[in-house]
């Protein structure tokens, strides 16, 4: 396992222990989703988050992580949603625009549902930079995604 990121969230372990976090993931790229999926789901279980409070959901694309986040979010069954995609840039405008209506949707839902939403679906140029973000390594997005979803869930229970 990867070293543990410093994440200055209330130290109440019954908070976190009572967690309940979404994940949901595209079928494309699977090798690089499975460990996006792997490090955000370890790193969640370091900090105290139950193995079975943790749901994965998968989608067919990016294209559909939103409306899947929207009913995850609306059945108010979980804190907090991650959602894993890779675009890789083509030679067309299709690279843009479900990168940004993928993150604009996402971060809509996050602010009609107040939930947590980490969007860590990879917009790349190449698969070199995919597999950068994906290894085993401190620049792994799992990793990112989890700790930027407990953090959140810390300073939204402050509130």
């Amino acid at each position: 396992m990867l070293k543990k990121q410093k994440v200055d969230f209330v130290s109440d372990a019954k908070f976190v222990k009572n967690l309940k976090i979404a994940i949901i993931r595209t079928d494309y790229y699977a090798e690089l989703i499975d460990s996006l999926q792997l490090y955000c789901t370890e790193t969640l279980i370091s900090f105290g988050v139950q193995k079975n409070h943790i749901t994965v959901f998968s989608a067919p694309g990016s294209w559909e992580i939103p409306l899947i986040a929207q009913e995850v979010a609306k059945s108010k069954k979980f804190d907090a949603i991650i959602t894993f995609g890779v675009i890789v840039k083509g030679e067309t405008y299709h690279f843009d625009l479900i990168a940004n209506e993928c993150a604009r949707a996402l971060m809509q839902i996050s602010l009609n549902y107040s939930i947590p939403v980490a969007i860590e679906i990879l917009a790349v140029y190449d698969i070199k930079q995919a597999k950068e973000r994906t290894g085993k390594n401190d620049k792994n997005k799992g990793i990112e995604g989890a700790t930027a979803v407990l953090k959140a869930l810390s300073v939204l229970k402050q509130i």
